[in-house]
């Protein structure tokens, strides 16, 4: 029986040290692989130890082994401890604070053959060294299993926290570290360390063969586990959680920067109403469930999302607000709006922007205020293109709307109508006034030189000018518009004529 024990401690002294090493390899992957090697280095020691002193050949160096059993103990209380802590989402404990007890206990075990406070009596027995325990003992097994306890505690409570695919991490941690605790409580409450046997680090084999399973299946190759806390704190979005009555019961890092500048002087808004932080104006918003988009003073723009939590029974005990700032969102979409209405080449607003502005345009003008359109024509386009070519046309197109633009009222538009032509809109304005700002155009871009690779080029156009009738629509005004221009080009070019029934010739 001895020679098998000493088999079976070697074995799970030396098995318990393979892991161990293994295991720091990895130090750098995960915070885990360092408070484990320590678990398993200690369960080495401590059955090394005990296989020793079943083959020692005198009861002191028997005794002086059994001793030596107890800095592998705390090796494993320290490891234990480490691990659960980090687990838990904590700061790793301070080395020195957790190296206290080890050298206590390499201390009083050292000395423990003067004064007997650790083992009052110790003799060799069949299978080891049968002992009763001295008070120092006591505290010591004590402070080992609160250590031990309050970690699993930890390891529990982050369970719970965490997220629904890592709680595995904790459950198999927690099935390896049971069977060597199950083992220490029968051996030193049962009376079986009365024949000097320890079952604890022989039961450290099925730790060993759980958490290397678990490392070899991928189950504890992750990082630390992550909480549904971290998760929530990671988001940019703002979330807050308030009670029924709209007080502060949580809130993120995003959220709390976001009710510090909306309110600096409300410090610590835990406890406090949502009105007293976000004011009168959103307190409607968290009275109703929904989304909503809010505008700030400052012109940022929120995506603003209430939730209300139910509650097994149909009760509502609480509601979660998501504030998301999307002002950049809105600043990129306006954007994009933007140029979806914009010509490419020239920057003015294209044809179906214009028909779009004209419709609304026309239903504004029923009041009596006139609306009038300046229809131009760049004259001999397709001249300039064949002789200078396609770039110096574009060019002359660039440089005519960027004269009409800067020549109109921020209520005007001008639009690209398609080719050479453009379309100036001139709302509050009747036929007249119109054709004599077109003409005030017309000559402003014939003096206007255009440089070009190939030389100096002199743009003119022709334009034709309407007023909406009372009975036309924006497609009428615009056949008006285009059949003066027609007639413009057929006198000649270089001229403004208006439409019935205002047909003076300009220019």
């Amino acid at each position: 029986m001895p020679l098998a024990m000493v088999a079976v401690y070697t074995g799970a002294g030396l098995i318990a040290l393979l892991y161990a090493v293994l295991t720091y390899r990895r130090r750098s992957e995960t915070p885990l692989a360092l408070p484990l090697s320590l678990v398993m280095a200690g369960a080495a020691e401590w059955a090394l130890a005990n296989a020793g002193v079943l083959v020692a050949p005198t009861r002191g160096l028997a005794l002086g082994l059994n001793y030596a059993i107890f800095p592998g103990v705390a090796l494993v209380i320290v490891g234990f401890f480490w691990h659960t802590t980090v687990s838990a989402g904590r700061r790793p404990p301070r080395i020195p604070l957790m190296l206290i007890h080890p050298v206590l206990l390499v201390a009083v075990t050292a000395t423990d053959p003067w004064h007997h406070l650790f083992y009052r009596q110790a003799e060799v027995a069949a299978l080891g060294i049968a002992v009763q325990h001295g008070p120092a003992y006591w505290v010591h097994l004590v402070y080992g299993y609160a250590m031990m306890g309050f970690g699993t505690v930890l390891v529990i409570s982050a369970m719970r926290r965490a997220v629904r695919g890592q709680r595995r991490v904790y459950r198999w941690f927690l099935v390896g570290a049971l069977a060597p605790t199950v083992g220490n409580l029968v051996t030193v409450f049962i009376f079986v360390d009365m024949q000097g046997l320890d079952l604890t680090p022989v039961l450290f084999l099925v730790s060993g063969a759980v958490w290397w399973w678990t490392d070899r299946s991928g189950v504890n190759s992750e990082q630390v586990p992550v909480t549904y806390a971290q998760v929530i704190a990671a988001l940019s979005d703002a979330v807050m959680v308030l009670d029924s009555n709209g007080r502060f019961l949580d809130v993120n890092p995003a959220a709390a920067r976001l009710l510090a500048a909306v309110n600096p002087a409300s410090g610590t808004v835990i406890g406090k109403r949502w009105q007293e932080i976000a004011g009168p104006h959103f307190t409607t918003m968290v009275a109703d469930a929904g989304q909503t988009t809010i505008h700030g003073a400052s012109g940022d723009v929120y995506d603003f999302r209430v939730v209300k939590i139910e509650s097994a029974d149909g009760s509502c005990p609480g509601t979660v607000v998501v504030v998301r700032d999307i002002t950049e969102l809105e600043r990129l979409r306006a954007e994009l709006t933007e140029q979806a209405m914009r010509d490419g080449l020239t920057g003015v607003y294209n044809r179906r922007h214009l028909t779009t502005v004209l419709e609304a345009q026309a239903r504004a003008a029923t009041d009596g205020q006139p609306l009038s359109i300046v229809m131009i024509d760049v004259d001999h386009f397709k001249t300039i293109n064949d002789r200078y070519g396609h770039a110096v046309g574009d060019q002359v197109l660039v440089d005519v709307a960027r004269q009409l633009t800067g020549s109109v009222r921020e209520c005007d538009m001008v639009a690209r109508y398609g080719g050479e032509e453009f379309v100036v809109v001139l709302p509050g304005i009747g036929a007249q006034a119109a054709a004599e700002r077109a003409d005030w155009w017309r000559r402003q871009c014939a003096a206007r030189a255009v440089h070009t690779p190939v030389g100096t080029l002199n743009v003119t156009f022709s334009a034709g000018v309407a007023q909406l009738t009372a009975t036309g629509g924006p497609g009428h005004l615009l056949s008006l518009a285009d059949e003066a221009l027609y007639r413009a080009k057929r006198a000649g070019r270089n001229q403004v004529l208006a439409a019935e029934p205002t047909l003076s010739i300009i220019g």
